[in-house]
């Protein structure tokens, strides 16, 4: 395929990562020379295209990976990108969440290239498809990279290194300096290494030392039978879906709440679908995992510098009210999935 600069946007975790590095890897580029990639969160999504979209020109490409869309950023995404179609730039999308069948076909209405599988991880998603668009031969690397980010990602742990990878490469906490050095790790053929073994050790310490922290924070509510326990999370480790095990092992609840500071929420449960919940406060992801970002009045950020109870009591209230009316349950055979 004849393209000039190919520009990737993929999520901040371990499949973001390893979908960043499936592509380039296919289309044999290497970030900085002919390739230029960015991180962001799917509520972000729509802002990082419009500060992209003027240096996009004829001929370059541009690949969008494991993001979804949300109320928010489906009009101002399918804009920009048909615009930038329309200019002459080739785009495609790569993903595994919850998806409309009127999100996909809007976007392939303006020229996108999609391709949504919900029955792998994003990583397994673009190694499935983008050989095939970009002339690319078999890769048994890739399908090793793609058998360990999805061993994770879909909470399998079916690989030896998932457990290592999710924490030590897919944090979401890690700054982007870190994530494309991993990247940089998966494109030579490189999946665990010495490196990312003391980062692993490092990674592990911290969690530990923030766990008590995060529990102080809890606050306990209860909507339609549903027992929901939210947390209070700042950056660092652990990882969204530890803190959402923990929380749904020690508290006995139904749907886990990890909040921050931004008003960025997290919502895990193994019998509730979390998706729908989540599409009622803007955002997406999957049953079992999935994401929003709500708006926090300021005198809940007030408050919650006395006390972040504050903050988790408040999105509590929010959860318990999107809950109402739209409960719906999910079988034990649900994957899940980190968002």
């Amino acid at each position: 395929m004849n393209i000039n600069h190919l520009y990737v946007i993929t999520h901040t975790d371990l499949d973001g990562i390893g979908s960043a590095a499936a592509i380039l890897r296919i289309a044999g580029r290497r970030p900085g020379r002919d390739s230029t990639v960015a991180f962001t969160e799917p509520y972000e999504l729509h802002e990082l295209l419009e500060g992209l979209e003027g240096y996009l020109e004829r001929g370059d490409g541009l690949v969008i990976a494991d993001l979804g869309l949300n109320e928010d950023t489906r009009e101002p995404v399918t804009r920009i990108l048909g615009g930038v179609v329309a200019r002459g730039v080739r785009v495609e999308w790569y993903d595994h969440h919850v998806w409309s069948n009127g999100d996909v076909e809007g976007l392939r209405r303006v020229g996108v290239n999609i391709y949504v599988d919900r029955s792998t991880c994003a990583t397994g998603v673009v190694v499935k498809y983008a050989p095939t668009l970009w002339g690319a031969g078999a890769d048994g690397f890739l399908e090793e990279l793609s058998r360990a980010v999805c061993s994770a990602d879909l909470w399998r742990w079916d690989h030896s290194l998932s457990p290592k990878l999710f924490r030590a490469a897919g944090s979401r906490e890690a700054s982007n300096e870190w994530r494309l050095r991993v990247l940089e790790k998966f494109l030579s053929g490189t999946l665990w290494d010495e490196e990312m073994e003391a980062k692993l050790q490092e990674y592990v310490n911290e969690e530990l030392r923030n766990v008590s922290r995060i529990l102080k924070t809890v606050y306990v509510g209860e909507a339609g039978g549903v027992r929901i326990a939210s947390a209070y999370k700042d950056n660092g480790p652990p990882a969204n879906s530890i803190v959402g095990a923990l929380l749904i092992a020690r508290y006995k609840a139904d749907i886990a709440v990890i909040v921050r500071p931004n008003g960025g929420v997290s919502l895990r449960s193994r019998r509730v679908n979390v998706q729908r919940i989540a599409v009622k406060l803007g955002g997406g992801g999957h049953p079992r995992a999935a994401g929003a970002k709500i708006e926090i009045p300021l005198w809940v950020r007030i408050a919650s510098m006395l006390t972040p109870k504050a903050l988790t009591y408040y999105v509590t209230k929010r959860v318990a009210e999107a809950v109402k009316g739209d409960l719906e349950y999910i079988g034990e055979t649900t994957q899940a999935y980190e968002y």
